[in-house]
């Protein structure tokens, strides 16, 4: 191990914090460089799976993380009509074999949790601008200064800078979708207090969680000439709330309690497949190596494997190079079987002909429950938990 290794993790977010926590518990000192001036407690919620979890029990502080979100009972697949095509049976699948379930979580209470675990520093108004991924990496920021580390991760997000020196003007694919989220402030009845559940509707999939005793993370994705229809009336909610109408509860009352300056809408964009993640010392991890669509609900519990096995991997080997290779090697492949089954995901979930929706619902609804089960024990099973120096034990959820 390579205790003196300078080590730069570019970007401040949910897979550069995790990076740099399980780099300070292995011995060494990175530096984090985020572009935003500050933290602020914006964005909206995240479901973390059990594959996030056991790294997070890893880390030692899943216990904190269960404490600040809402550990879900079950999370439920339904159609508009409400009926359940599809139950994630969280207690016989997740809990049972893995000793974890799902939580959501709001994105600023993980961000603080991160933020409080680290001691290292970060740099917070630097913003990169370039990348020179010479024998000896140069990182430049948008105030003129740089910094020559021995090792460069991009976790810069999905509009990755530092991809720009390992994968250069990689054009992001979209679908002709957005997606509107947001953070309600309404008291559940309690037969949603700790349920997680979609609806797969014509054109629209939505769904969400709570987080809290009084929040609630909403999402749907609105075709994209119906969201350009309704940025040009004076409440773009109004269409939603005409749309969402009839769907199953709590999703009408969870639209009604919103307000258009609480909604956040950004487009679907994902990541195509990338030929390499890494160019000498500088290696990509989260978003910036394979951003997805969100409708396999593991991008941010991709981007925290990544951020265990990176720093593991930089602890294990003498050469940064051989590090970063072996990485590359075990995290690449898994990303991108999870970042082509959200894709696949997304273009089923957002099928526009009434027909087709029908189609898919029935499918869906016919397939046996044992086969989503398998599925999901396969992915958690292959989650990278490499041995860690003094690992955490969580207490379950």
């Amino acid at each position: 191990m390579q205790a003196t290794l300078d080590v730069a993790v570019v970007g401040g977010g949910i897979c550069g914090l995790t990076t740099a926590i399980a780099l300070e518990q292995r011995g060494f000192e990175p530096t984090v460089y985020e572009a935003a001036s500050d933290y602020r407690p914006v964005g909206a919620g995240i479901l973390l799976q059990a594959n996030a979890l056991l790294v997070f029990d890893r880390l030692g502080i899943v216990d904190r993380v269960r404490a600040a979100g809402k550990p879900l009972e079950d999370v439920r697949i339904r159609s508009p009509s409400g009926r359940v095509l599809s139950r994630f049976d969280l207690n016989g699948v997740e809990r049972s074999a893995f000793g974890y379930g799902a939580v959501a979580i709001y994105r600023a209470d993980l961000q603080r949790i991160l933020l409080d675990e680290l001691d290292g520093t970060v740099e917070t108004g630097t913003a990169c601008t370039a990348v020179d991924a010479g024998e000896t990496p140069t990182v430049r920021f948008d105030d003129g200064t740089r910094v020559r580390p021995d090792v460069v991760v991009g976790a810069d997000g999905i509009h990755s800078t530092v991809r720009d020196a390992v994968v250069p003007d990689v054009e992001l694919r979209t679908l002709d979708s957005v997606v509107y989220r947001a953070v309600a402030e309404i008291e559940l009845p309690p037969a949603h207090r700790a349920l997680g559940f979609e609806v797969w509707g014509d054109g629209t999939y939505a769904g969400g969680a709570p987080i809290g005793d009084d929040r609630f993370y909403w999402f749907a994705t609105v075709a994209g000439r119906q969201a350009e229809s309704a940025a040009t009336t004076r409440d773009q909610l109004s269409p939603l709330r005409n749309r969402l109408a009839d769907y199953p509860e709590p999703m009408p009352s969870v639209v009604d309690s919103l307000e258009s300056d609480d909604v956040v809408v950004t487009a679907l964009e994902d990541v195509p497949p990338l030929e390499r993640w890494s160019h000498g010392s500088v290696v990509l991890a989260g978003d910036a190596a394979h951003g997805m669509y969100p409708f396999a609900g593991q991008g941010a519990a991709q981007a925290i494997e990544d951020a265990l096995a990176l720093a593991h991997s930089l602890a294990a080997r003498e050469e940064p190079s051989a590090a970063i290779d072996a990485y590359v090697t075990e995290r690449m492949p898994r990303a991108e079987r999870v970042r082509s089954e959200s894709h696949r995901l997304g273009t089923i979930a957002t099928i526009r002909s009434r027909i087709g929706c029908r189609v898919r619902n029935l499918a869906f609804g016919l397939c046996p429950d044992a086969v989503f089960r398998r599925a999901r024990r396969t992915r958690i099973a292959g989650t990278s938990l490499p041995t860690a120096p003094d690992a955490g034990h969580g207490t379950g959820d």
